[in-house]
């Protein structure tokens, strides 16, 4: 009898938990949308292995993660910058693997970026809340939060007949370098604020602050003076930039809360919200403006990059095979 796939947490890092790309339609009953900080990266990593965007999968931060496997499965890493060992071997991110049971998948610390993603073939076994496997780490719900031990089922018993290797062009695997510029529009209450503010927070260079979260980021160095805040609290979303009283914006991130008295004085554009996930503390950022036509234009290059995989070689399951080399390419374009 074929046992069931798991992938089983033997270092969970400073934190790892289970995410897909997470609710939607719950805002007003004041739940959080939660899900994938960057929902590039896990778009990516689920393509790689054959999965609709949305399979649950693994979100580590900064300081890696390990795992065992128990049976035969297709991973794939994305994300920040970090190295990877597959039964001792160093491998690729941004590449699919082969791995083997008894294998050790070993995530090293971010040499660059934050958060990594780690995708299986067919996605996690995981319940359901209000319509996602989504952890929300504040609120303490769904998804999972890791710990050394957890197994992780995998939502298919046995794995697919073939295995396809695929990888990413290189153009297609973000670039972590500082200063991160994140692209703005102006927000909903810029016009209050005024030309002076919006203006000083396009000229200003900061730094992501070690108070970041999945709920926002944070950033240190340069205060802006808005004023007195008598904003009235209106719904917010992934990308707003607030200005609290104390001048350090707040980049709202997946985990936002649903509505915000803070007032909003830009908006990162969707294209560059998975940037903004990537900011680690003492990270340089800055912000440059950008019309609606440039934000559209920015959303659909990176739709093309997701297209940008390419398959290397099929693996069957009975060959006993593992992990291909590039040499086997096929050319093939998904």
């Amino acid at each position: 009898m074929m046992q069931p796939r798991r992938l089983v947490v033997v270092d969970s890092g400073l934190l790892a938990t289970v995410q897909d790309l997470g609710r939607r339609g719950v805002g007003a009953l004041g739940v959080s949308p939660s899900g994938a900080v960057d929902w590039y990266s896990a778009r990516a990593a689920n393509r790689l292995v054959g999965n609709p965007d949305g399979c649950p999968l693994i979100e580590t931060t900064m300081n890696g993660a390990a795992f065992d496997a128990t049976a035969r499965m297709t991973i794939a890493l994305t994300g920040a910058d970090a190295p990877m060992w597959i039964g001792g071997k160093r491998r690729s991110s941004w590449c699919s693997h082969v791995i083997e049971a008894g294998d050790r998948l070993l995530i090293g610390p971010a040499t660059a970026g934050l958060r990594s993603y780690i995708a299986v073939d067919g996605g996690f076994e995981v319940q359901h809340v209000l319509g996602s496997a989504a952890t929300d780490v504040g609120g303490g719900f769904g998804g999972l939060k890791l710990r050394p031990g957890d197994p992780l089922r995998l939502a298919i018993d046995s794995p697919p007949e073939v295995m396809t290797v695929s990888e990413y062009d290189p153009g297609a695997i973000p670039a972590m370098r500082q200063p991160f510029v994140l692209r703005v529009l102006a927000g909903p209450d810029a016009l209050r604020l005024g030309p002076a503010v919006v203006d000083e927070l396009l000229a200003a260079t900061f730094r992501g602050s070690a108070r970041s979260s999945r709920q926002g980021l944070r950033l240190d160095g340069a205060t802006i003076d808005g004023g007195a805040s008598d904003a009235i609290s209106a719904g917010v979303c992934a990308g707003c930039v607030q200005l609290p009283g104390d001048g350090s914006p707040i980049v709202l991130l997946a985990e936002h809360q649903t509505t915000g008295g803070y007032p909003v004085a830009l908006c990162v554009i969707t294209a560059d919200i998975p940037l903004a996930a990537q900011v680690r503390p003492g990270d340089e950022v800055r912000f440059e403006r950008v019309d609606r036509a440039g934000a559209r234009a920015a959303l659909a290059t990176v739709g093309e990059r997701l297209r940008a995989i390419r398959a290397l070689a099929s693996v069957r399951v009975d060959s006993g095979a593992g992990r291909l080399g590039r040499g086997f390419s096929e050319g093939a374009s998904l």
